[in-house]
């Protein structure tokens, strides 16, 4: 299967602040971003599904009106730290994970390997429908994931890569 996952635009969110699955607003003309975006993607899909925040289901509209929307394309759960500014969280909670994020969570949110099985699966039970071409409106910890599992990115390295706002990635399933 094809796989198209794309990032949402940015959002109109101070610079620094943990947003994670915060519902966030989206800037003045976040329309005519999307259709910018939407002019780079193939017309034809089996299916377009989204995760249920606003900031990608938005775009997820835009591009039709039967996407389905699914929990599991959720950006990674920063728990208490939602809404904080990186330099606000106490060093003696993000210390230690930042030195093992990819197995610890920040408190009442998820590990970057929950995140990861989360999204595996939905993967697995995308495949067993067996789409040619999907598309997806997403985070940047999904694409962060799928790089993972499709590119084979080890997990301590794949948060290295830069995942753009609004960036379009494409990956084969089989």
């Amino acid at each position: 299967m094809e796989l198209y996952l794309v990032r949402h635009i940015k959002p109109d969110f101070p610079e620094g602040t943990n947003y994670g699955q915060t519902d966030v607003q989206l800037p003045d003309g976040y329309d005519m971003q999307h259709q910018e975006i939407i002019r780079l993607l193939p017309t034809a899909y089996d299916v377009v599904y989204s995760s249920p925040l606003s900031r990608c289901r938005l775009f997820a509209q835009a591009i039709t009106a039967d996407h389905v929307t699914d929990d599991r394309l959720m950006e990674l759960h920063f728990g208490d730290w939602e809404g904080k500014k990186w330099d606000d969280i106490n060093r003696e909670e993000l210390d230690p994970w930042m030195a093992d994020y990819i197995n610890l969570a920040p408190p009442n949110g998820e590990s970057l390997l929950t995140l990861v099985n989360r999204f595996s699966t939905f993967i697995r039970e995308l495949q067993a429908k067996q789409y040619q071409r999907a598309l997806i409106i997403t985070h940047a910890g999904i694409i962060l994931s799928a790089m993972h599992l499709f590119n084979g990115i080890p997990l301590n390295q794949v948060m290295m890569e830069k995942v753009d706002y609004g960036g379009i990635y494409i990956f084969n399933t089989k």
